[in-house]
């Protein structure tokens, strides 16, 4: 070739590779500075196989690249899950040994492989289903297709219940469950006995498990203390359950009863629950003047009796011992196997008959004697005043249960078939013979001031903006009468300041006062929310002049005298006793009943500042400041008697809840019941029954007048406080969790 032709040949290559340069030196990689993963249409595409398992069918099975999907799987029962194998080839792989596998088991829940995770979220234990989560990375650079399946193995379980002491039914134990398969085992106590606990063994858990127990490691016990209790579930293990039966112990009351002339000391309550075999100290103590003379007992249908003297007392093959000392009897009853009825009398202490001196306002009682006298003495009680304005005017005799009054200027007094003489001894005193006394002795006066009238004038200024009004349309009543006045103010005005004058003594107190108190007497005041003042003159025996003042104010009220009953209140409101017990069919006393309600309500009653309201409540009574403040505020009447230690009846405590509740109208539609039909509580008892308070019996009763049972209080008092959580570690051992009012009583003894 010669030089021409080489050199054109050269420069024709230099040509075309100049040509082509520019394109390649200036194309762009499409891999860079484009979207990361964004646009890649690849997939992977997810199948089960196997028959041991079920998945997920409304699931998608086609998993982009960038997702996941989740597929929730159950296993079919007697089937074992051993590992799951997830494998991954490509769509175009023809045979099966093409791809690689990801292998997960127990050990080993997640594992990746060719831009494909595989995830189980918990290895099913005790427990047929999970879930298994495909994940494809976003990088996936060919389409996938991902084959799932397991491996599992046939597993059989024993599930047994059985019971030692031959005293209940078992039923559906069985030898060949199947992994995963639903057993029952249940027991049925004989009559006469009660489970009282499950000993569980299942797998290498073990457990005791007593009443209230719902579930424990996937098994749901469903408790019955005597019937049917049920152990029930999914099967992963074996299971063995032992139940544990004891005989049902039988309860017996025991019924104390003393007359007035002691008290019981122990127990403390009339009635006593005991069980079959318990033994009970009884122990009573006689009042001042009294003697305790006998005793008798009736168990079941065999009887005993002491006499104050003995020693001892025959009790069918048991000798009891009674020891007498100190005005007391006590004695050990021995193991109850029936009911018990207790009886003890009493007898006037011939050597300390009691007198007793109740000395009304401004009067002084003085006497020969002291607290006793020995039988057939005489005494003599020496009366005045402590004031020249005042004078007695009335004398008041009681002997045994014998009661009547005089004036002393009548100069006898005759109480039952005999005749008592008083002398006048001149500058306004008396003395009163009581001779040949055998029965308890009490000695009362009264006194009258010098402007005292037979038929007091009722006198009412006019007032600017307020109404005044009384109880009574007369303006004059008879000498010991009560008047309550009534100050209503105008619209947008307020009583500020109420004036009473007693004969020539007169005192203005605020409207927001709950009592006035003029020449040594108190009279109670109430202010209610709307604004009115209630004023309540008691045993009138001098002219009365009320008036009052008011004030421009449209600000709200505060009501005085009120208590209503607080239904937020967490605290405990009844206790059980130091020996254990609740004591759950004992009553419940109406002093203890008011106690109990005054420490749930929301007081606003100023009673500490006044006398007592009833004369067997003195003023240091240990429910003294609780039952007067109930009785200033309505929610008790005002009688002259409270009779604290008398037991409180159903009626009786409904009303006064209904009252603390505002004594609110009563529905059309409130329940009834055929026995409240002449019971002045009727509308008490309704509404509590509208409000689920309060329930009846069986044949429509309600019986009003029965004493009501602490457990009856508890169940009560929970519901109008609407309880239903906490207590539950209260426990009593007089009240089985078989007790209608458990869960009652459990609330009642805590703070919520």
């Amino acid at each position: 070739m010669d030089m021409r032709k080489r050199w054109e040949r050269i420069l024709a290559l230099l040509l075309s590779v100049f040509l082509v340069l520019p394109t390649a030196a200036f194309a762009v990689d499409e891999g860079e500075g484009g979207e990361s993963g964004s646009g890649n249409d690849k997939t992977a595409q997810v199948s089960f196989k196997g028959t041991s398992w079920t998945w997920g069918n409304d699931v998608d099975t086609v998993v982009k690249a960038g997702g996941s999907t989740s597929f929730p799987i159950t296993m079919k029962e007697g089937s074992r899950l051993k590992t799951v194998l997830v494998k991954i080839a490509g769509e175009d792989a023809e045979d099966d040994e093409d791809g690689v596998t990801i292998e997960l088991n127990a050990d080993t829940i997640t594992g990746t492989a060719d831009d494909i995770t595989a995830t189980i979220d918990a290895w099913p234990v005790r427990s047929r289903t999970f879930s298994l989560t495909v994940a494809a990375d976003a990088s996936l650079a060919d389409n996938l297709v991902v084959s799932v399946s397991a491996t599992t193995e046939s597993i059989r379980y024993s599930a047994r219940i059985h019971e030692e002491s031959g005293s209940a039914i078992t039923n559906g134990s069985q030898d060949e469950a199947k992994h995963g398969s639903e057993v029952t085992l249940g027991v049925v106590p004989d009559d006469g006995y009660r489970l009282s606990s499950l000993e569980i063994e299942y797998g290498s858990a073990t457990t005791t498990l007593t009443a209230g127990v719902d579930d424990w490691n996937g098994l749901e016990v469903t408790w019955n203390a005597e019937g049917n209790t049920t152990v029930s579930g999914e099967i992963y293990d074996n299971l063995d359950v032992e139940a544990v039966v004891e005989e049902i112990p039988i309860e017996y009351d025991v019924t104390i009863d003393v007359d007035s002339g002691m008290e019981l000391v122990r127990p403390s309550n009339r009635v006593t629950s005991l069980l079959q075999g318990e033994r009970l100290e009884v122990r009573v103590k006689a009042k001042t003047g009294y003697l305790i003379s006998d005793c008798s007992i009736r168990y079941g249908k065999s009887y005993a009796t002491w006499a104050s003297g003995q020693s001892a007392m025959q009790m069918g093959n048991d000798r009891v011992q009674v020891q007498q000392k100190s005005g007391e009897v006590w004695f050990y009853l021995p193991e109850v196997y029936a009911d018990t009825d207790i009886v003890f009398t009493s007898d006037y202490d011939p050597d300390n008959i009691p007198i007793e001196i109740d000395e009304g306002y401004r009067i002084n009682i003085d006497s020969s004697c002291g607290e006793t006298v020995a039988r057939g003495d005489d005494a003599e009680f020496y009366i005045y005043t402590t004031s020249d304005s005042y004078s007695v005017n009335k004398v008041t005799l009681t002997v045994g249960e014998s009661t009547a009054s005089a004036d002393p200027s009548d100069g006898e007094i005759r109480v039952g078939r005999k005749t008592y003489e008083i002398e006048d001894m001149g500058d306004g005193e008396y003395t009163l013979y009581v001779d040949n006394i055998t029965e308890p002795v009490t000695v009362a006066a009264t006194s009258s001031g010098s402007e005292t009238v037979s038929r007091p004038t009722l006198t009412i200024k006019s007032s600017s903006h307020v109404t005044i009004t009384k109880s009574v349309s007369s303006s004059r009543v008879d000498a010991g009468d009560d008047v309550n006045f009534y100050f209503t103010p105008s619209t947008n005005y307020k009583i500020d300041q109420i004036t009473l004058k007693v004969g020539s003594n007169s005192r203005t107190v605020s409207a927001d006062k709950t009592y006035i108190r003029v020449d040594g007497e108190t009279y109670q005041m109430s202010r209610s929310a709307s604004g009115t003042v209630t004023l309540f003159v008691t045993d009138i025996d001098q002219n009365i002049t009320v008036s009052a003042t008011t004030y421009y104010s449209t600000s709200p009220i505060e009501p005085t005298n009120t208590i209503r009953i607080n239904t937020s209140s967490r605290s405990a409101f009844m206790n059980g006793y130091a020996d254990g017990t609740f004591r759950p069919q004992s009553y419940m006393t109406r002093a203890e009943a008011v106690v109990m309600l005054y420490r749930l309500c929301t007081v606003n009653v100023d009673s500490g500042t006044v006398g007592s309201s009833f004369r067997d409540v003195p003023s240091g009574m240990w429910c003294a400041r609780e039952v007067n403040a109930f009785a200033y505020a309505g929610i008790i009447d005002q009688t002259s008697y409270f009779y604290p230690d008398t037991y409180i009846t159903r009626a009786e405590l409904t009303e006064m809840l209904y009252r603390l509740a505002g004594s609110p109208s009563v529905s059309s539609s409130a329940p009834s019941f055929n026995d409240i039909g002449n019971v002045s509580s009727s509308n008490a008892i309704r509404y509590a029954a509208y409000r689920g308070w309060v329930n009846g019996y069986d044949d429509g009763s309600f019986r009003p007048y029965v004493y009501i049972e602490r457990s009856e209080v508890a169940a009560l008092m929970t519901r109008v406080l609407g309880r239903t959580s906490g207590g539950t570690s209260i426990y009593y051992s007089d009240v089985p969790y078989t007790h209608w009012a458990y869960r009652y009583i459990q609330l009642a003894s805590s703070y919520v």
